[in-house]
């Protein structure tokens, strides 16, 4: 079996990784000792995320250091970057970046959960999407990016991935929604062309949100072909993120799903959302 991991390894691409330095976190290692893992690992990629400042200058720069190795940059429209600043995202799409995520923890719905805000709405009181979220969507489309829901709420990426798709935005990803979502929502999500991210960092101790197995079932539910699975590694407790891939798929394995189920939501799957289809 440790040979079927390695093989489902070798190629696989991880949408969702953290690295420093990163303000306010402690993370496990920087981008350079990032990448090196992914390399050694004969991964295929990985996106570089940050919460505070745009990855896609230095995510080039990986790539030039590990030939073969895909680096795609992103950037999460926090306060940092200006919030739903179209500007910012274009100044992105030019450098190469491949992911658009919406607001995470400077998100309405993030921050009110956690007893703060105000945050970063799309939507207005009536639900309609603000103007500076369809500029944004423009852009994502043109430029054929990805589109990640990032911390909002579920009602918000709905109406998100609605305007997203009659805009011709092909490439969308609900971030890790199973924690606030119900299973009908994300089958719309789903039927709008979305791919519902389950993170092997929720099944983890430090996160314990769900189990291995319980993610087979959802991912089951909804379907292989319209999931996928990355690590959101990077926390200064957990191996690296090339490790964490490794760890998930043979989890995912464990867990019931077949090798071939498991290529097509680290493998099939990513590689189709970063055009490498």
């Amino acid at each position: 079996m440790n040979d079927t991991v390695q093989d489902i390894l070798k190629g696989s691409i991880d949408l969702h990784v953290h690295a420093g330095p990163e303000p306010g976190r402690e993370r496990r290692m920087d981008a350079l000792e990032t990448a090196r893992h992914a390399y050694e690992a004969e991964m295929g990629g990985f996106v570089l995320k940050s919460h505070q400042y745009p990855t896609a200058p230095l995510a080039d720069m990986l790539g030039r250091m590990y030939p073969g190795l895909k680096a795609y940059g992103a950037i999460v429209l926090n306060r940092a970057v200006g919030g739903l600043n179209a500007e910012a995202v274009q100044v992105s799409a030019a450098l190469g970046a491949r992911v658009v995520w919406m607001p995470t923890f400077d998100s309405h719905f993030a921050m009110q959960r956690q007893g703060l805000g105000p945050g970063i709405r799309l939507t207005d009181e009536s639900g309609g999407l603000a103007a500076e979220v369809d500029d944004i969507l423009d852009i994502v489309g043109k430029q054929d990016m990805v589109l990640a829901s990032g911390h909002v709420s579920p009602a918000e990426a709905i109406a998100l991935f609605t305007e997203a798709r009659s805009r011709g935005v092909r490439r969308m990803v609900a971030t890790h929604p199973t924690e606030v979502t119900t299973c009908d929502e994300l089958k719309t999500m789903v039927s709008l062309g979305a791919y519902p991210e389950f993170t092997f960092l929720s099944a983890t101790p430090s996160s314990a949100k769900t189990t291995p197995k319980n993610m087979v079932d959802a991912i089951k539910v909804l379907g292989v072909q319209s999931c996928v699975v990355t690590t959101d590694f990077g926390q200064w407790m957990n191996p690296s993120p090339a490790e964490g891939m490794r760890m998930a798929i043979a989890e995912l394995l464990h867990a019931g799903l077949t090798p071939d189920e498991v290529s097509t939501l680290v493998k099939g799957n990513p590689s189709q959302l970063v055009g490498l289809d």
